[in-house]
């Protein structure tokens, strides 16, 4: 929560210091605050995933896994709280608001889904990258769908379902599927026994 206040807050003020523009730079100005969304997203499964070190969930069949889920969900919720209040206060066209609502949710969970697997399989800094590298791509998809598409007259979110088939959901595909796999193999590799030497007689 406090977390939550001292992003949160600091954005919101930016926000209405320096809200959504009616002119040609709306498409920079959604991307950038989609990126600042999912940074501290970023940021903040990064400071939370040491806890995973713990032991939760001891009655479930596979304990990390069930805590790491926790971890995404968590993260996820934060995303989509702090994505409510900036874009409120940015105000932007209620139709884009849901827009960038869905683009936060969508990139929160497999940011943080990805981070968690890659830094139970590898490190910190491969799970950074890879985390900020999947960011990019996620946004690369959604700018490449709005330079196409466009706005509405008032500034709000343009519906177009074959290029939405064609340039976003092939890539929240592959961006789901390289996340839950990578999540996956963590589980399994967390949850395998380990194994002890046979003590010398």
């Amino acid at each position: 929560m406090r977390y939550l206040l001292w992003i949160g807050f600091p954005l919101a003020l930016v926000a209405l210091l320096v809200p959504a523009p009616d002119d040609g730079t709306l498409l920079s100005y959604s991307l950038v605050h989609l990126l600042i969304l999912q940074l501290a997203a970023l940021l903040l499964v990064d400071r939370l995933a040491p806890s995973l070190g713990r032991t939760w969930f001891r009655e479930n069949s596979r304990p990390w896994l069930a805590s790491a889920a926790s971890l995404v969900a968590i993260v996820t919720g934060f995303a989509a709280l702090l994505t409510l209040g900036t874009a409120a206060a940015s105000r932007f066209d209620p139709s884009l608001q849901f827009l960038q609502l869905l683009s936060s949710l969508d990139i929160a969970w497999a940011t943080a889904a990805l981070y968690l697997g890659a830094r139970a399989l590898w490190n910190r800094n491969i799970a950074c990258v890879l985390g900020l590298g999947l960011v990019i791509a996620c946004l690369g998809s959604i700018a490449a769908y709005l330079d196409t598409v466009g706005f509405r007259g008032s500034g709000g979110w343009l519906v177009d379902g074959n290029q939405l088939m064609r340039l976003v959901i092939p890539a929240d595909m592959a961006a789901a599927a390289i996340a839950l796999t990578t999540l996956l193999v963590a589980a399994r590799r967390q949850g395998a026994p380990t194994e002890q030497r046979n003590p010398q007689s």
